[in-house]
């Protein structure tokens, strides 16, 4: 790869710098992903605490700015990430658009409210900048295969399903609310159930009744993330059953087959238990990015996916109001 992007990292915490180091095998971080990708220059990190900035940009071996102002005088920056809390990210997007940039890659969610959504996607059409959402699940391997497999009608059609996570629907919800998009398809209508304020007043974990276009169920319940963290699907269809757990880090595909024990009953058993690459999402969404700029190859979480997800978590917080 002769060809390289640059690379700013805005935020020095623990998903742009600090889950991992240069040694772990997993790469968890921004900081891990475009400097293990031979296709990218990781030029430096951006934090208001300039402490945290040098002490990231030491342990990545790159540079530490105080400003974006800085950062684009130093070089040409061709992508940057915004690895900051979520009540800044608006504000930073904001500011980015009028800087020269090919691409934003964002944690999610793009903002909170969709009038600021709606801005930004305005902004940067407007200034012919691109922006990826880490809605990280997309750039996994494994999950593709289950989404094309869908697609393709190997699993038959959606008939229910539940699913557990905590720390506000937005915040982490938001993740759950997109792979049921990204697998099934739109949400129709919202039931809610219960709500609990384990993360934010502002972004409550929300329980609710979901309901499909297909008019079918999907039943979405928040534990609270102060007692553990959870994220879980669980789907039925008509041939098959995938159950996805530990995070993510673990599915299970379970297919019809005859009892052997009761005539004429059907039972649904485990017959594949995959081991994802989840723990390589920010790695895969890098070289997604790099083959973009390359090669124009589609983003896998774009702007438009990210916006519907958004629209989709608003929903649920004004159906509990």
């Amino acid at each position: 790869m002769d060809l390289k992007y640059n690379v700013l990292i805005i935020g020095a915490g623990n998903i742009g710098a600090f889950f991992d180091t240069p040694a772990n095998d997993k790469i968890l971080t921004h900081a891990h992903a475009f400097t293990k990708h031979k296709g990218f220059n990781l030029i430096g990190f951006l934090d208001k605490d300039t402490q945290k900035a040098q002490k990231a940009a030491e342990l990545w071996r790159c540079k530490a700015f105080r400003s974006l102002d800085s950062a684009f005088e130093y070089c040409t920056i061709d992508i940057a990430c915004i690895a900051v809390p979520d009540d800044y990210h608006y504000i930073i997007l904001n500011t980015l658009s009028k800087f020269p940039l090919q691409i934003a890659f964002t944690e999610k969610p793009l903002a909170q409210t969709n009038k600021e959504a709606k801005e930004l996607i305005q902004i940067f059409k407007q200034n012919n900048i691109e922006i990826v959402v880490n809605y990280s699940r997309r750039f996994v391997p494994e999950f593709e295969k289950i989404k094309n497999d869908i697609t393709k009608g190997i699993y038959g059609e959606y008939i229910t399903g539940t699913g557990y996570y905590g720390k506000g629907i937005i915040h982490n919800g938001s993740h759950l609310i997109d792979v049921l998009r990204y697998f099934i398809g739109e949400i129709d209508s919202v039931k809610p159930v219960d709500s609990i304020s384990d993360y934010n007043m502002d972004d409550k974990s929300i329980a609710a009744v979901l309901t499909f276009e297909n008019n079918k169920p999907f039943f979405i319940q928040c534990v609270d993330c102060r007692n553990y963290t959870i994220f879980e699907i669980d789907l039925f269809f008509e041939r098959k059953r995938v159950r996805i757990h530990d995070l993510g880090f673990k599915i299970e595909v379970y297919e019809i087959q005859k009892s052997k024990v009761y005539e004429n009953y059907n039972n649904i058993i485990k017959v594949n238990k995959i081991d994802t690459s989840l723990q390589l999402a920010l790695y895969y969404a890098a070289e997604n990015i790099y083959n973009h700029l390359a090669f124009g190859q589609s983003f896998k979480s774009n702007i438009g996916e990210a916006y519907k997800t958004l629209k989709t978590c608003i929903k649920i917080i004004e159906s509990i109001k």
